[in-house]
């Protein structure tokens, strides 16, 4: 094929649904190709279609979140350390949000979680800072 290290060309159908505040409110159907260095007696089409959802759910649960919610990729700030701590509070921010699902009053979206948390910080404050006896 002239691709060092290609031993198949997958083509993959992918239907994709974009939803804000939990309704569906765009559908597309597209077609995208991936290349592998298995060879089809090492993964045949069932593997080979397990191994694309595994990475687009990583890929839809994480990187998705931190790109078009959290605007990571237009973060203007190039310093290591201070980068990784922008990191760390947009990882706790997507954890809090998960966590917070579970509640009568929770939030469906996260960014509207984190409109809420940014017009009201005290309730997050002080589950941070009360005691474990006071819980």
């Amino acid at each position: 094929m002239g691709l060092a290290g290609v031993a198949q060309v997958v083509r993959l159908r992918c239907h994709t649904q974009i939803i804000r505040q939990g309704k569906v409110i765009k559908e597309t159907d597209d077609v995208r190709f991936a290349v592998t260095s298995y060879w089809p007696q090492e993964a045949g089409p069932e593997a080979l279609l397990q191994l694309a959802r595994d990475h687009w759910s990583i890929e839809n649960g994480q990187h998705y979140r931190r790109d078009r919610t959290q605007d990571e990729d237009r973060c203007p700030v190039r310093d290591t350390f201070a980068a990784r701590n922008l990191s760390l509070f947009r990882s706790l921010a997507i954890f809090l949000f998960k966590h917070q699902a579970k509640s009568k009053d929770a939030k469906e979206s996260l960014p509207d979680f984190e409109g809420h948390v940014h017009r009201k910080p005290w309730g997050i404050i002080r589950r941070f800072t009360r005691r474990r006896s006071e819980a």
